[in-house]
């Protein structure tokens, strides 16, 4: 890292490739002292993260550099998966991916980085994925969902703060792939969760029509064209997670009579 930092001003890629390397290198060495070899106690690996994530953060930052960033965050999610060959505790790996995604968050807050951010997105939920699809049984259920909830409202606000920030003139004034994917791999996590509870996943799905109501109602009053846009977009999924929630809650003769009083509805919309 220091020496990239000082190769940057001359070699502005070579540095920051230097940087951004030796900053996944320490995501690596933490992690594997703590949970391979067990010569740091829970409390200063976790510290040491931080810290890596924030000398990550100020590094991105002070060179305006989204590759560097990327570098990093990306050695950091893949570092538990190179380093240990179970599933280990999923409190420990999540808290650890909660850390990365609060360096991903404090990157958008001063960053219209899209690339980054799609980046965060995919490395969290693909590895979440294949944790849950390898190691997940149901006594994880309280550790996980908490840990499911948190990642998806992380991404919702990078989406937001992406359309807050950028302009409406850009080529993509809304960030889609956060808009519409964090909601669509979210529930289907969510739904992989709860299938085993009676009307679990009408409640989740009804929990997030409401949550996407009332972030529309919020964004229409705002006056920044990016942020009218994605009310419109919220607007949409609170409709289509309504609508899914009645096939899980009522049976057919009732989903037939909802879905025909709010085809009716809708088409009334469309008429006005």
């Amino acid at each position: 890292v220091a020496l990239g930092a000082r190769l940057a001003r001359a070699r502005p890629a070579y540095g920051l490739s230097l940087e951004g390397a030796g900053a996944g290198i320490l995501y690596l060495t933490t992690f594997a002292a703590f949970r391979l070899y067990e010569v740091l106690p829970a409390v200063p690996a976790f510290a040491l993260l931080v810290a890596v994530a924030g000398l990550t953060v100020w590094l991105a930052v002070r060179a305006d550099a989204q590759p560097l960033a990327g570098l990093a965050i990306a050695g950091g999610f893949l570092a538990p998966f190179l380093v240990t060959t179970d599933g280990g505790s999923p409190a420990l790996l999540f808290g650890y991916f909660v850390v990365l995604n609060a360096a991903i968050f404090a990157l958008a807050w001063m960053r219209a980085w899209r690339a980054l951010n799609a980046l965060g997105f995919v490395f969290t939920f693909a590895l979440g994925l294949f944790w849950g699809d390898r190691y997940y049984r149901p006594e994880h259920f309280a550790t996980v969902e908490p840990f499911l909830v948190v990642f998806f409202l992380f991404y919702v606000t990078i989406a937001i703060l992406y359309a807050k920030r950028e302009s409406f003139a850009a080529k993509a004034p809304v960030d889609a792939l956060l808009v519409f994917g964090v909601p669509l791999v979210g529930f289907a996590l969510q739904a992989a969760l709860v299938h085993d509870t009676r009307y679990g996943v009408a409640w989740s799905a009804v929990a997030l029509a409401t949550f996407y109501g009332a972030l529309a109602a919020a964004l229409f009053r705002r006056a920044e064209p990016g942020l009218a846009l994605l009310a419109r977009a919220f607007l949409a999924l609170a409709i289509v997670f309504a609508t899914i929630a009645v096939p899980f809650a009522a049976d057919p003769r009732w989903t037939s009579a909802w879905w025909a009083l709010e085809a009716a509805g809708v088409y009334w919309i469309g008429c006005r």
